[in-house]
Order: structure tokens, then sequence, then C-alpha cells
């Protein structure tokens, strides 16, 4: 199997993926596959700092919009439609470029990740991740999934086959991928979020706050990300809207912190490139 050349543009929130994106897209031919958990969803534009429509029409782009705000979406379901949209982009002889925050994806997509497991979302991961070793080995009922109760990740994935079932994973394209990340000196980085938020504020992201609460808030998996979920203590009447708006910012600036630990530890071969001299070592490197 031939392997295609995708490159996979990674990076904090708020660090100018998408943006970098699109302009490598025009240049190159390329359109772009979405690495984002959030913007899957219909309806969820503001938030989650989706592209704008005029965006979408200058460059085509995957995996946006695709479920409803009460639909729930597994990293199984991402990888099958991502193959097929870099397959599909693949063949009319465009560039592939895979953009996203969400580290759990592009390491799944990349291979990294095991994918044995049924299927799985990454809130319940997440939840998952957060219990200890003893706790999750109490969680292993059936001992058989797992030779190694010290590995923290095969615990992990033996209560998702105990939970869901084993799953075989389909034949999957090879891909030939260049993976860089943006990087920002922390300060900057964190301004750059803060002002974001307030960007958002202006667009009116409490309105789609507000509709998202609406349908069901934090009982939804789309209902839990950060810069929606801050906002149901306010329409409660427990907290202030600058109280709401700090709190996003936080919340953002955490999230930043832990998506740059993730790509630092988790994605092999991942090279991180200032983010004011992206565009030129891309540029560098698709030259070639």
């Amino acid at each position: 199997m031939v392997a295609i050349p995708i490159l996979v543009i990674a990076g904090p929130t708020a660090s100018g993926k998408s943006s970098l994106a699109l302009k490598v897209a025009e240049e190159f031919n390329g359109e772009i596959i979405s690495a984002d958990s959030m913007q899957i969803y219909r309806g969820l534009d503001i938030g989650t700092a989706k592209p704008t429509v005029a965006e979408q029409d200058q460059i085509c782009h995957h995996l946006i919009d695709i479920v409803d705000i009460n639909q729930k979406f597994s990293v199984h379901d991402y990888i099958r439609l991502a193959d097929q949209a870099i397959l599909s982009v693949h063949r009319r002889g465009k560039l592939p470029i895979v953009v996203g925050g969400t580290g759990f994806y592009v390491k799944s997509l990349l291979g990294l990740q095991s994918l044995e497991y049924g299927e799985s979302n990454l809130d319940e991961v997440a939840e998952l991740e957060k219990l200890t070793t003893v706790e999750l080995r109490d969680l292993l009922i059936d001992s058989t999934l797992v030779t190694d109760r010290d590995n923290r990740q095969r615990l992990i994935r033996g209560i998702q086959k105990q939970q869901h079932g084993k799953k075989t994973s389909p034949v999957r394209p090879i891909y030939d991928a260049q993976t860089i990340a943006l990087a920002w000196p922390r300060d900057i980085l964190y301004e750059r979020i803060n002002q974001r938020v307030l960007l958002m504020l202006e667009q009116g992201l409490i309105d789609e706050a507000q509709m998202l609460y609406n349908t069901g808030g934090i009982a939804l998996q789309a209902g839990r990300g950060i810069g929606y979920k801050e906002f149901y203590p306010y329409f409660n009447g427990q907290v202030t809207l600058n109280e709401v708006v700090e709190q996003i910012q936080q919340d953002s600036r955490r999230y930043a912190k832990r998506q740059l630990t993730y790509w630092r530890h988790q994605i092999d071969g991942l090279e991180w490139v200032d983010a004011g001299m992206a565009y030129e070592h891309i540029r560098t490197y698709l030259a070639d």
C-alpha cells in the first residue's frame, strides 16, 4: 500500500492553526480536514472558533458540521470519516491538511493510538483517565483483557473492551505525515486566548451557549465544551457575566497547557515551529 502524503498542523487553542492552514491550502492546492472534537457539531460556531462561511467557501473543509448537538460521536467515527475524506482529497490530486487541537484524534489518525476497543468517546476516556491505577484495576472485571495491570493505557483499553466489546480494526490507509505544531511564548499565547474569548463574546457567544443550555447543557456530550459549560451557572443566576468570562479565559488557558503537554508526550515525530515562521517553514517543505 502506497503511503498518502498529508500535512498535519497541530498546536494549542488560539495558536493560529486555522488561518495558517487556509494560507497553505490556497497556495498548495489543499483541502482541510478538521481534527477538532467540537467543530463537528452543527450550530456551535462561535465558541468552537469554527471557520467562517466565507473561509469554508474559499477552501473546502471536511468534518465540520457533521452531527447534531444531541448526538454522540466517538473516535472510531472520527477515524472512519477522516480516512474517507483524506482518500477523497488525495485521489483528486489535492493535498490533505489535517488541522486541529484534539490530540486524541490526531494520535489515533496517525496510528499512534490503539483503536481495538469499541465505540469509546473522548469524554469517556477522559473520565477514566481521572481515576487512579487501583481504581482502574477495580473496574476491570475481566482480567484476561489486560496482561500488564500497571500500564494505565492498557487498563483503560481493557475497560473499553469490557464495556463495549472488542472491535476488529479495519484496514486503514498508511500516511506519510509531516506533522508540525505552532509554538508561542506562553505569555503571548495566554493573551491571545484572553482576547479571543472577548471577541467571541462580542460575536454572540452567550446566545449560542443559551441554545446549548436549553437543549440539554451538561447532559450532552457537546454541552461540556469550554466556552459553553461556564455559562450554565450564569443562566441559573449563580454568577455574574464577568465571572463567566474570567472562568472561560482561565479554563481555556488551562486547556492550552494540557494540550501542550499532550502534544509533547503523546505524538511522536511532532516538530515544534515558531508560529511566526511556520508558513515559510511549510512552504520550504512542500516546495522540495
